[in-house]
C-alpha cells in the first residue's frame, strides 16, 4: 500500500502519523497536487486494536487541523478472537467507527482490494457517506468474503441437519456451498456493486491521483471545517 501512496502523492513524500504504532495500517499527511489531505491505508486486511486506536486518533487530528481524508481499502473486517478481544478490539474497533461518522471533514474513498462487513464502515464505506466513492477494477464489497460467508451457511446448514436429526449428503453440501461462494463472489466485483450505485465509478488505477486532484478541488470549492467536538477534545 505504500508503493501505491508513493505513486499518488506529490513528490513521493509521507509524513507518517505514528509509524512505529499500529504498523498495519498507515496514517499520513501528503500533498496531492497541491491539497494537504490525511490518507489512511491497510497495510494488511485486517484491522488489529493498535490499528483501529491509531486511526481514530489521526482522523481526530484531520478534523482538529481541517484537512480531507483520503481513505484506500484493502480491509475485510477487524481481527477477531480472545488475544483480540483482550487488548479491546470492540472499544478500540467503536472508537474509530465513531471516529469516522463523527467527522465533518470531506471523505474520498477508494476501494483498492477488498472492502468487506465492519472494515468498509470503519474506512468510511458508502454508509458513512465520503464525498467521493470510487472503485479498481480489482475491488470487491461485500458484507463478507465469499469463502468466509460460504463458511458460515455451510456450518448453519450442517447445525441446522444436527438438530432435526438430519443426515446431509456431503456431494450436495459441497455443491450448494460452491454455488452460494460464486454468487457471493460475483455480487461483490465491482462492476455489480458499481451498477448498484454503491461507489461513483470504476476507475483506471493508473488515474487514481488525477482523480483524487479533481474531486479535492469539488471539495475545496466550501471551506474544509472539522467538527467542534474533536476541537474540544483536544483543549481538555
Amino acid at each position: 500500500m505504500k508503493e501505491v501512496l508513493l505513486r499518488i502523492v506529490d513528490d513521493s513524500r509521507l509524513s507518517l502519523f505514528k509509524p512505529s504504532y499500529g504498523r498495519n495500517l498507515i496514517t499520513a499527511f501528503a500533498q496531492i497536487a497541491g491539497h494537504v489531505v490525511g490518507l489512511v491505508a491497510n497495510q494488511v486486511p485486517v484491522i488489529n486494536p493498535d490499528e483501529a486506536s491509531k486511526g481514530a486518533q489521526f482522523i481526530r487530528v484531520c478534523n482538529q487541523q481541517n484537512v480531507p481524508i483520503v481513505f484506500l481499502h484493502n480491509v475485510t473486517g477487524f481481527m477477531v478472537g480472545s488475544k483480540a478481544e483482550h487488548a479491546a478490539i470492540i472499544k478500540k474497533g467503536a472508537q474509530m467507527v465513531s471516529a469516522v461518522s463523527c467527522s465533518t471533514v470531506p471523505h474520498i474513498s477508494i476501494i483498492l482490494g477488498a472492502s468487506y462487513g465492519a472494515g468498509n464502515y470503519a474506512m468510511c464505506g458508502r454508509s458513512f457517506k465520503p464525498r467521493f466513492l470510487f472503485t479498481w477494477p480489482t475491488g470487491r464489497c461485500s458484507v463478507m468474503g465469499p469463502d468466509q460467508l460460504a463458511g458460515v451457511m455451510q456450518t448453519v446448514q450442517a447445525n441446522s441437519a444436527k438438530a432435526k436429526g438430519i443426515t446431509l449428503d456431503a456431494k450436495e453440501v459441497a455443491s450448494h456451498t460452491e454455488r452460494f461462494r460464486a454468487g457471493v463472489q460475483r455480487d461483490s466485483e465491482c462492476y455489480r456493486t458499481s451498477a448498484a450505485l454503491l461507489d461513483d465509478g470504476v476507475i483506471d488505477p493508473r488515474d487514481t491521483r488525477d482523480v483524487l486532484a479533481m474531486c479535492l478541488e469539488v471539495v475545496k470549492v466550501r471551506s474544509v471545517q472539522g467538527t467542534e467536538s474533536f476541537r474540544t477534545l483536544a483543549r481538555m
